[in-house]
């Protein structure tokens, strides 16, 4: 397969801004020049003059109802909406049902990859059955291909679980994952706490629900010397703490989902639901501080916090109403809108790919011969609206629906094919 003439938007390439034709075969890159002939029955694949190409995105934490909830949110929709928004790699919550905690669970999802554009890679429980309570078979589960340890968002992880969670990481090499938030400082929470939640007469999230948590976290890290992922974080404060974490030399690393980045709690003046999503949208103060920590490297990976949630769920009185919103399609354009004159292109690009593979342990992709061959390409000029008739899953929770977002997703290169954005 033949790739032609695009631009190379990738910090780690040696042909990084360079216009080029790339030759795959065999699923790696084989070639990169800026002209190549064509091959005897070799497929060409050409896009819009300005097009350019960069390594798959990777996201972590996205939601994954198969099993027990495919009415939400099946492999396959869950693939679809993740290659239209550029990801080559998605590393799944293990919040199904019955979780994700069992090495038969972690084999049922990794047996389906390596074929299509996206492929799902497993988060496991942490605890059992999501409880809180006793620790999973971590190093076996890590064996079979768990790439971390979580109970996912809305989760009260206790000290001694975390404790131990993290010792016995430590111990296999292994990665832990937590989303900073005690709910019973929070009961009945349904927005930040502030000005708004106190006009709607809603019962707030306050920041310190992030805060308290995540300052316990950093004390267990730095007692038990283990690796800690700070997921989904929300709050200038909260920011502040893994900054300082990271000054002090623990090792401990985070991720901050596009709608953080975008919007705040103004967005929820009007009831929507779909912008009701744990941690909770906040303050522009907050908002600020998030960009600046991703500019500074104190949050490593941009995340989609994508949760599938269909109308019976959503379509209530805002405090029935679930948490979550869809992400997947929408957050490499947002990030083009938000972080303009933030962070550069390439910068975004890294926060998408590179940042989350780190995160991770898994070793970065690179456009440069013998390497995997994981692209997206896309486009960032033009501004179109994103509708209902774009959306690719089974529900509708979009809150960028009705936006005018910036550029464009092309398709991804994996497994050996290109996949074109449906």
């Amino acid at each position: 397969m033949l790739l032609r003439q695009l631009t190379i938007i990738d910090a780690g390439s040696p042909y990084d801004g360079q216009t080029v034709d790339i030759r795959i075969q065999d699923g790696e890159i084989q070639d990169v020049a800026r002209s190549l002939e064509p091959r005897s029955g070799e497929e060409e694949q050409s896009f819009e003059e300005g097009a350019c190409v960069a390594p798959g995105f990777f996201d972590v934490g996205a939601y994954l109802g198969d099993p027990g909830h495919e009415e939400r949110e099946d492999y396959a929709s869950l693939v679809r909406q993740a290659a239209a928004g550029g990801y080559t790699s998605v590393a799944v919550l293990p919040n199904s049902d019955p979780p994700r905690q069992a090495v038969p669970d972690v084999a049922y999802l990794l047996r389906r990859n390596g074929t299509g554009p996206t492929d799902l890679l497993p988060l496991a429980a942490m605890s059992q059955d999501l409880a809180g309570k006793d620790l999973t078979q971590m190093l076996e589960l890590q064996e079979a291909g768990a790439l971390a340890f979580t109970d996912g968002a809305k989760k009260r992880i206790s000290g001694s679980l975390l404790k131990r969670s993290l010792e016995y990481a430590k111990a296999g090499d292994c990665l832990v994952m937590i989303c900073p938030y005690d709910e019973t400082l929070a009961p009945e929470g349904q927005i930040h706490e502030g000005a708004i939640s106190a006009r709607l007469g809603l019962p707030g999230i306050p920041v310190m629900s992030e805060t308290i948590a995540l300052k316990q976290a950093i004390e267990l890290v730095d007692y038990t010397e283990g690796t800690l992922i700070v997921h989904l974080l929300s709050s200038a404060a909260g920011v502040e703490e893994v900054r300082k974490a990271k000054a002090t030399g623990l090792n401990v690393r985070a991720t901050v989902s596009a709608l953080h980045l975008q919007f705040t709690v103004e967005e929820l003046a009007g009831f929507d639901p779909n912008f009701k999503i744990i941690p909770p949208l906040r303050e522009e103060a907050d908002r600020e501080a998030l960009i600046a920590g991703l500019a500074d490297g104190t949050i490593d990976a941009i995340v989609t916090n994508h949760v599938a949630r269909h109308g019976e769920e959503k379509d209530l009185e805002f405090f029935y109403a679930d948490f979550g919103a869809l992400a997947l399609q929408t957050t490499f354009r947002q990030c083009l809108e938000c972080l303009s004159g933030a962070l550069s292109l390439t910068e975004i690009v890294g926060k998408l790919g590179a940042g989350p593979r780190t995160l991770l342990n898994q070793a970065p992709l690179h456009l440069r011969p013998r390497q995997k061959a994981e692209l997206v390409i896309f486009s960032t000029d033009g501004n179109r609206e994103f509708t209902k008739r774009d959306l690719l899953g089974k529900t509708e929770n979009n809150p960028l629906l009705g936006h005018n977002l910036p550029g464009k997703i092309h398709g991804v290169v994996n497994n050996g094919k290109f996949h074109p954005a449906e």
